[in-house]
């Protein structure tokens, strides 16, 4: 797909300028900014099909502006960073982004990210991401729990809650296949692909932050169940749950 925008949000000209160069090579259209403030701004005027955040603006931080982000934008998020620490890595998952990329940098390699994040975007988008449940339900009622699968909105207790592209396609996977263990290899393959880490503590990272939104106690799950060793299943016990039933299933990481 071609013609799409993408916010490149770095305050490094030269850096910047390399990165639009080849976005714009490769027929996306590219909107910049140079901090966060304006990065948010733009955002709401520009609605981009995905976002190149930098880690280090000045100001704020580019993990303050992705979690602000998160709040007006559900577009894929692509750190750009020179840590390289696993720390860092995961802060970055945990503030609300999609993929993280280290300086220095192969801009094609930056653009082929682009595009698998985008090509995912896309495909869970049409529903397509979904396509083993093709008679699926398009809402399901889980408890306090509400997946609207075709509008991709979640409600907990009839308030709308933000989720990731990823945190959705998450959910939504194990929400529709109750009660099955899904390994942490599967998940990798069938939400990832061969776009993120090899490394479990992204799916982690992913399933505390949705732990954090959805359940009534995140340390006490009564929807997303770890199955110690193997990955996780989503309990379909807690379709049955009454208000103010005290559910204690599993166990949190």
């Amino acid at each position: 797909m071609t013609g799409q925008t993408i916010m490149v949000v770095e305050d490094d000209y030269e850096i910047r300028d390399v990165i639009r160069l080849y976005l714009e090579k490769n027929n996306y259209r590219v909107v910049c900014a140079e901090d966060g403030e304006n990065a948010l701004s733009l955002a709401v005027a520009e609605q981009p099909d995905l976002i190149i955040l930098d880690v280090l603006l000045p100001g704020r931080s580019g993990f303050e502006v992705c979690s602000e982000m998160r709040n007006i934008s559900g577009a894929p998020i692509l750190f750009l960073s020179c840590k390289k620490d696993e720390a860092d890595k995961i802060k970055g998952l945990d503030a609300g982004g999609d993929d993280y990329i280290t300086k220095p940098f192969s801009p094609n390699e930056l653009v082929a990210r682009v595009r698998a994040n985008l090509r995912r975007s896309h495909l869970a988008g049409n529903g397509a991401a979904e396509s083993p449940e093709q008679s699926k339900p398009s809402q399901l009622h889980i408890g306090s729990l509400h997946i609207d699968s075709l509008s991709r909105v979640v409600k907990v207790n009839g308030q709308e809650v933000t989720l990731s592209r990823k945190e959705f396609d998450l959910l939504s996977f194990l929400a529709y296949r109750p009660e099955q263990t899904i390994s942490h290899e599967y998940l990798f393959r069938e939400i990832w692909e061969q776009e993120c880490f090899n490394d479990t503590r992204t799916i982690i990272v992913h399933v505390s932050n949705l732990r954090k939104k959805i359940e009534p106690d995140p340390s006490s799950p009564q929807y997303i169940i770890n199955v110690h060793g193997v990955g996780y299943k989503f309990a379909k016990v807690a379709r049955e749950l009454q208000p103010g039933h005290d559910a204690r299933h599993g166990s949190a990481l």
